[in-house]
């Protein structure tokens, strides 16, 4: 048994990044392999950690190392120390005024497509210490996310004022019902051969959406939550023909049959512009969408969060988000 000494001496940062990735990973060689290390180096270094806290860490199963019952009590508070002095040595770095580290940064699919790369090379360029981690969700899940602690920032959108994070306006877009253009057409009766892009509505108000089939989000979803609220308050019966758990879906659905949805047209910029989709805003004031940048009341507001923050509106005005909506002329193309 080691004196008190000798094992402080044994319980080195090393050792014990060494233990938790052999417990995550279920053995030696995966965890070798994952911290670049030989393997006889990692069974050295959890060695060392058995012969300090005073007993052996794993055994062996059919499922590969499982951790015994000191293991199971201490890794916790291993893991705990281990965040403790990553988190030391990151405020250390930004009080020498040098940003660094992770920035969890959610994204709305109506953005993500066009913002994640840009804005990575603007990180990747300015602050070559801070790493981004990007994730991608409808606007409840991230401001659930923000609340919580588990997101840094988000851009999410947002269609009244109440919140329990912080808000910084990018830009505004009106909701449109959007698919194929020849769907779409077919829908609001548009005779393109006869009238080409001067057939189509400059707006649709609600009630003209009735009858087309739709395909939505699954609530609970910001853009779902307003329609139901909007169509119930005024009696409309939408037609609904499937729920979306994505972004991927709905636009799969849209290419592939005959129906529509309610986005924003930056959404679908790409398709707007080859001219396969069409969209026409709804003409109700309730549908204005405000794409925001929201920060967490729950999460320390770290040095390379604000950075982050601070680059996301010049990014956005850089690719022009504002103007990424359709112009009476190029509604049906």
């Amino acid at each position: 048994m080691p004196t008190p000494e000798t094992a402080a001496e044994l319980l080195t940062l090393k050792s014990m990044r060494a233990l938790v990735t052999v417990a995550r990973a279920g053995s030696v060689t995966r965890a070798s392999a994952e911290l670049g290390l030989a393997q006889s180096a990692v069974s050295r270094q959890v060695g060392e950690m058995e012969r300090a806290l005073g007993g052996p860490l794993f055994h062996r199963t059919g499922r590969g190392l499982q951790p015994t019952d000191l293991g199971a009590e201490v890794l916790p508070r291993i893991e705990t120390l281990l965040e403790m002095a990553e988190e030391l040595a990151r405020s250390s770095r930004e009080r020498a005024c040098m940003p660094s580290g992770i920035v969890t940064l959610g994204l709305v699919p109506g953005v993500a497509g066009f913002l994640a790369s840009a804005l990575y090379r603007e990180v990747a360029t300015q602050y070559p210490q801070v790493r981004l981690r990007i994730l991608e969700g409808y606007s409840g899940d991230m401001e659930t996310a923000l609340t919580q602690g588990r997101l840094d920032l988000a851009v999410l959108n947002r269609y009244r004022a109440e919140g329990s994070n912080s808000y910084r306006r990018l830009f505004e877009a009106q909701l449109c019902v959007v698919g194929r253009r020849e769907v779409l057409a077919r829908f609001l009766g548009v005779e393109e051969a006869r009238h080409g892009d001067a057939g189509w509505p400059a707006s649709l108000p609600l009630q003209s959406v009735a009858g087309i089939p739709l395909v939505l989000p699954i609530p609970p979803n910001a853009i779902r939550n307003l329609l139901d609220e909007q169509t119930r308050g005024k009696g409309i019966a939408a037609n609904v023909i499937l729920e979306a758990g994505s972004s991927t879906i709905v636009m799969s659905m849209l290419r592939e049959h005959e129906c529509a949805s309610v986005l924003p047209p930056h959404a679908i910029a790409d398709e707007l512009g080859s001219g396969r989709f069409s969209a026409v805003p709804l003409a109700e004031r309730a549908f204005r969408q405000h794409v925001v940048l929201a920060t967490s009341s729950q999460r320390p507001f770290t040095l390379a969060s604000k950075m982050v923050a601070g680059l996301i509106p010049g990014v956005v005005n850089q690719l022009g988000c504002a103007s990424r909506r359709p112009s009476p002329r190029s509604l049906g193309r």
